[in-house]
C-alpha cells in the first residue's frame, strides 16, 4: 500500500528545510527564506514565528547596507542555548566537543580510555558523556553523535566490535546511550565522522577517505551521500602483496601489514616507507577508479610523519594517475571525527524538530 506523507509530516519536513536555509546561509531576510524553501509567506511565517518561540533563531538588524530607508532584520541561529554533543570513542582516547546549531564549537573535552574489557570501556563512555552533559546542563542539549571506531550498524545503533576488547560484542549502544542520557543518539563509524567534516562544504563531490594509522580505515562518498552498510568498505584485510609481510589476521600480504611495519611503539619507522608507499598508492588508484572519485583524503596518525614519506606516495601514485587528475590532499585529524560527529547530530537535531 502506498503510504502518503501526512500533515504532521510536512510540518517536520518544513521545519527541517528552514532551519537548514537559515543555518547554510548564516543570516538570511524573511523574503529569501521564502524563495528559497519555495514555502507561501503565511507558511513560511508562521514556521519561522514558531521557531522564535522555540528559541531556535533570532533576528538582528542585517550588517549589510541597503542605502535609504528601513533596515530590513536578518534572521540567524540562536548561538547559545540549543546545542549538540559530539563523542569520538577510540582505543587512543575520549574527545568531544559541544556544537551549537550553526556549527560553533563552544566547548571541547578530553579524556584517557579504558578499554581493555567490555565494562571498562562502558564506564569509561558513560563516565565521559555524564561529564560533558553535567557541565552544560544550563543548555538545551538535543542530539549526542557518536563516532564509533571497529566494525558500526549504524541503522540498528550496535557496536558490532571494537578493536582490543574483550568481551565487546554487538553492543547496543545507541540504546545504553538514550537510556542513560534521554536524548536521540546518532551513531556512525569514525572515517564516516572525518569524512563528513571535510566534505561539509562540497558534499556532491565523489571523495574517498584513507585514515592511515596501525591499521587502516576507508570512508567514501558519492553524490553527496556517505555509503554505509555493516562491514563494508574494510579493506585493512585485502590483499594487496599476494605472499607479502605477515600479518596479525593470520594472511598474508595485507595492507594492515605495511601500514602496521611503520608504526612500531609510537615511533614512525623510515625503512618500511619504500613498501607501504608502493602498497597504498595502488589501493588510493584502485579505489578512485571503483567510486569515480576526483577527491583523496589521506588522514590519521601516519599522516602526522607525512614529511617522511608524502614525496615517495605521490611519485608512486603517479605512476598511475597523471598529475592534476584528482585533488590529493593530507589532512590532519585534530578534532575532525568528534566534529563530524556532532554535525551529524546537528542534522540529526534538525530533522527531528517540530514546532
Amino acid at each position: 500500500m502506498k503510504k502518503y506523507m501526512g500533515l504532521e509530516d510536512m510540518s517536520k519536513v518544513n521545519c527541517s528545510s528552514v532551519l537548514n536555509v537559515i543555518r547554510e546561509a548564516k543570516e538570511i531576510s524573511r523574503k529569501e527564506i521564502s524563495d528559497i524553501t519555495g514555502l507561501s509567506w503565511g507558511g513560511m511565517t508562521k514556521i519561522v514565528n514558531k521557531l522564535f518561540e522555540k528559541g531556535y533563531i533570532e533576528e538582528e538588524k542585517s550588517t549589510i547596507p541597503t542605502g535609504a530607508g528601513r533596515t530590513p532584520g536578518v534572521i540567524t541561529i540562536c548561538k547559545d542555548y540549543n546545542v549538540v554533543v559530539g563523542l569520538d570513542i577510540n582505543r587512543e582516547g575520549l574527545a568531544g566537543c559541544v556544537l551549537n546549531l550553526a556549527g560553533d564549537v563552544l566547548d571541547e573535552y578530553s579524556a584517557d580510555v579504558s578499554c581493555e574489557t567490555k565494562e571498562e570501556l562502558m564506564q569509561s563512555i558513560i563516565s565521559f558523556t555524564s561529564r560533558v552533559v553535567k557541565e552544560n546542563n544550563k543548555r538545551n542539549i538535543l542530539a549526542i553523535g557518536v563516532a564509533m571506531q571497529g566494525i558500526v550498524d549504524v541503522e540498528k545503533g550496535i557496536s558490532i566490535r571494537f578493536p582490543g576488547c574483550t568481551g565487546w560484542s554487538n553492543v547496543e549502544i545507541r540504546d545504553i546511550l538514550e537510556t542513560h542520557f534521554h536524548q536521540p543518539v546518532f551513531i556512525e563509524h569514525d572515517p564516516n565522522c572525518m569524512l563528513y567534516s571535510a566534505v561539509y562544504s562540497n558534499p556532491m563531490e565523489n571523495t574517498v577517505l584513507f585514515r592511515m594509522d596501525r591499521s587502516i580505515g576507508m570512508a567514501v562518498t558519492m553524490d553527496g551521500n556517505i555509503l554505509r552498510g555493516n562491514g563494508v568498505l574494510e579493506v585493512a584485510h585485502s590483499i594487496a602483496v599476494p605472499d607479502g609481510k605477515e600479518c596479525k589476521c593470520g594472511k598474508k600480504g595485507c595492507v594492515e601489514a605495511y601500514l602496521r611495519a611503520c608504526l612500531k611503539e609510537e615511533e614512525f619507522q623510515a625503512e618500511a616507507v619504500e613498501d607501504m608507499t608502493k602498497v597504498i598508492s595502488v589501493l588510493m588508484y584502485n579505489m578512485s577508479q571503483i567510486f569515480n572519485a576526483s577527491r583523496l583524503i589521506l588522514t590519521g596518525k601516519l599522516v602526522n610523519y607525512k614529511e617522511q614519506f608524502e614525496d615517495k606516495l605521490m611519485e608512486e601514485f603517479y605512476k598511475y594517475s597523471e598529475p592534476g587528475q584528482m585533488k590529493v590532499e593530507f589532512m590532519e585529524e585534530t578534532r575532525k571525527v568528534v566534529y563530524g560527529a556532532a554535525m551529524i547530530a546537528v542534522q540529526g537535531a534538525i530533522d527531528q524538530i517540530e514546532v
